[in-house]
């Protein structure tokens, strides 16, 4: 379907019968921020425009040191299954959040809070992230130190009331976000696989998004690889990642990273699911999204933003928009298509599309008004 067919169709199904999801764990407080540039007047400032341009300061402070003016923009709930989470609940699916949003839990995620059919916080306080905006990216430093607790043991105590099985056992998908963050995680997923989901009949989607590892070692990447296969054993599993995440797992597991051009994107997304072992894999890129599974490989360019409003979190909409497709039953293109539009929106907006809004911007895209490439390819393999 092309977008305004998909539109069509999307505005035939009925919200009511949209399935329960699932997601956890990390939850963030985001302080987003503007590296200035010059400052004209006190109310009126120039930002630093490429992280390029940043870079070559940084480089050039070398010996000397260096200061920079920051301007907070925005102080957000984040963190992946939260920005999924917030996503997936604005399209009208119920969710059922496991997300470390403090106990009480932070003002800043009552707007998050208040769409989830059921938030429980595990006991855990939230990360910080600084995220520094710029036209042709973002960097991200975070700090999570505490969550070297989120372990086994820690879960078998957190879960000891059955509340999470229980929002497993009637939910079409299950959402885990941001392995790299925590160091147990590995040991975390075996912990579930052989104990909080083992034995269901429901068989849910299992979706994992292992967030940016330029932090964790090649060993603790094979091993990661190693253990995402065990959910296949629960439900088909699919794992979502940036191009940079992606060829970061592929030097670790002796596979040769992809360039920008689309024969090698593909090839890449299909080696690793292929190695991975597990039902798909996608990959989100700037300007397209891929996605691999034991059919082939397909691929379609987003409607790319020049100037977004916001890019953090945009990774995690596209994931909420593939998911969702996946549970309304699209396939592998209508689904991808279906993605990039929430991402779509959601960098154009600075929040999170309703369902109505997201069919509207697909009706857009298909008749070019909006500032977007919107050449679509398909291709399999």
């Amino acid at each position: 379907m092309n977008p305004a067919q998909l539109a069509d169709h999307l505005e035939q199904i009925e919200p009511v019968k949209f399935p329960r999801i699932v997601a956890g764990f990390d939850a963030f407080v985001d302080e987003v921020l503007h590296v200035v540039s010059r400052r004209s007047e006190p109310d009126a400032y120039t930002p630093v425009p490429t992280i390029s341009e940043f870079g070559q300061w940084v480089t050039n402070a070398a010996g000397r040191s260096g200061s920079r003016e920051c301007v907070v923009l925005d102080r957000t709930a984040g963190g992946c299954s939260v920005n999924l989470g917030d996503a997936i609940s604005a399209l009208g699916f119920p969710l059922d959040a496991f997300a470390g949003v403090g106990y009480p839990p932070d003002p800043v995620f009552s707007h998050f809070s208040s769409r989830c059919a059921s938030l429980n916080p595990l006991g855990m306080e939230p990360g910080r992230t600084a995220a520094y905006e710029f036209q042709d990216g973002k960097l991200m430093l975070c700090s999570f130190s505490h969550f070297e607790e989120f372990t086994p043991e820690y879960l078998v105590r957190r879960m000891a009331d059955g509340s999470f099985r229980s929002a497993c056992e009637r939910s079409a998908a299950i959402v885990l976000t941001s392995w790299s963050v925590y160091p147990h995680m590995t040991e975390c997923w075996s912990y579930l696989q052989s104990e909080q989901l083992a034995g269901m009949k429901n068989r849910p989607r299992i979706f994992v998004d292992i967030a940016d590892p330029a932090s964790r070692s090649p060993e603790d990447l094979c091993q990661m690889a190693d253990a995402l296969a065990g959910f296949e054993a629960v439900g088909p599993t699919t794992l979502s990642m940036n191009g940079n995440e992606a060829n970061q797992l592929a030097e670790a597991l002796g596979l040769f990273p992809s360039g920008p051009e689309l024969e090698d994107i593909q090839r890449l997304a299909s080696q690793l699911q292929r190695r991975l072992r597990i039902s798909e894999l996608g990959l989100h890129l700037i300007q397209s999204a891929t996605s691999a599974d034991s059919n082939g490989v397909v691929s379609v360019a987003g409607p790319h933003c020049n100037k977004p409003r916001k890019s953090v979190g945009a990774g995690d909409r596209f994931n909420a928009g593939w998911l969702a497709g996946a549970l309304l039953g699209l396939c592998s293109v209508d689904r991808l298509q279906f993605a990039v539009a929430v991402s779509g929106y959601f960098v154009r907006h600075a929040r999170s599309g309703t369902l109505p809004e997201i069919i509207q911007f697909l009706r857009d895209w298909s008749s070019g008004t909006i500032d977007s490439g919107v050449n679509q390819f398909s291709q399999s393999l």
